[in-house]
């Protein structure tokens, strides 16, 4: 790759129009996964875990699965590494790391419906583990994984991140009705002036598709549901989008990119969602 991702421009700053909107904005960090050959002291998706030797594999204990033909044959399976992000390369990580630690390793079981440690129906039972990246001193030199999966869309190519922290805004779902009648009037008077072309809030200048840590959650196939912690019933915050394209309207990087991971989980995006009350809580998955 000659030169790394880069988001285009904004179409325009939606904060001139709307000034309240600022009140809104967060900060999220687009991963721009692209295929490569990442090593264990990487941020990378579907790359080696920087995995204590010491330290046993997590793994699947389920062994039903409803509605496919059911391959287990009762011994636990290990689950698949997923991806693992450095606070040192994702701007956005720092917020969420608990105490201590400067490293999120994601991993899931590639059955719909083991939910052994997950909270979703639509995609891989998925577990967040956090840790101090230098306390890693004896790596495990060949880590585990499961001998068969469901799909194969649930097994990540592997690739190195180009992190780009952007700025984005609510979807419409969250801002109060009245600023949402101004920004739709607001949308119709500019699409009369330019025509078809004219961006939209909800899909130019709000919040960006693809894989991406923070930042805010769309909810663009069903009505917006608020997320809250099973343990302690506070909202939820958005920590990691995964998603099938980068490529929604005006959002499409330079260079252009297909599917680069190859993952494809719940609908479009599969998402977690951690407690910003205690990130000891267990987090949520819900898809989009």
């Amino acid at each position: 790759m000659t030169s790394p991702p880069t988001t285009p421009y904004r179409p325009l700053d939606i904060t001139v129009p709307f000034p309240e909107l600022r009140a809104y904005a967060r900060t999220a960090t687009r991963l721009h996964p692209r295929p490569g050959a990442p090593t264990a002291a990487d941020s990378s998706v579907g790359g080696p875990l920087l995995w204590p030797a010491d330290e046993a594999w997590p793994v699947c204990r389920e062994t039903g699965h409803a509605g496919r033909p059911e391959r287990h044959d009762g011994r636990p399976l290990p689950l698949l590494a997923l991806a693992q992000f450095h606070c040192r390369d994702v701007p956005d990580l720092a917020a969420f790391a608990p105490a201590g630690t400067d490293l999120l390793q994601v991993l899931w079981c590639p059955f719909v419906g083991h939910e052994d440690g997950g909270f979703s129906d639509f995609g891989p039972s998925t577990r967040l583990f956090w840790r101090r990246a230098a306390d890693v001193t004896d790596p495990m030199p060949e880590q585990p994984g499961p001998p068969f999966v469901e799909y194969e869309r649930f097994v990540p190519e592997p690739c190195v991140l180009y992190p780009e922290q952007i700025v984005e805004y609510p979807w419409a779902d969250y801002l109060p009705p009245a600023l949402v009648e101004r920004i739709d009037a607001w949308e119709d008077a500019f699409q009369e002036r330019v025509g078809r072309e004219a961006p939209t809030y909800q899909y130019d200048l709000s919040l960006a598709p693809g894989w991406k840590i923070g930042g805010w959650d769309s909810w663009h196939r069903t009505d917006l549901v608020r997320v809250h912690c099973e343990a302690c019933r506070a909202e939820m915050r958005l920590l990691l989008t995964m998603d099938a394209t980068e490529n929604q309207a005006s959002w499409g990087p330079f260079p252009p990119v297909g599917s680069p991971t190859g993952v494809a989980a719940g609908r479009d995006e599969y998402r977690a969602f951690v407690c910003p009350a205690d990130p000891a809580h267990p987090h949520r998955m819900s898809t989009q």
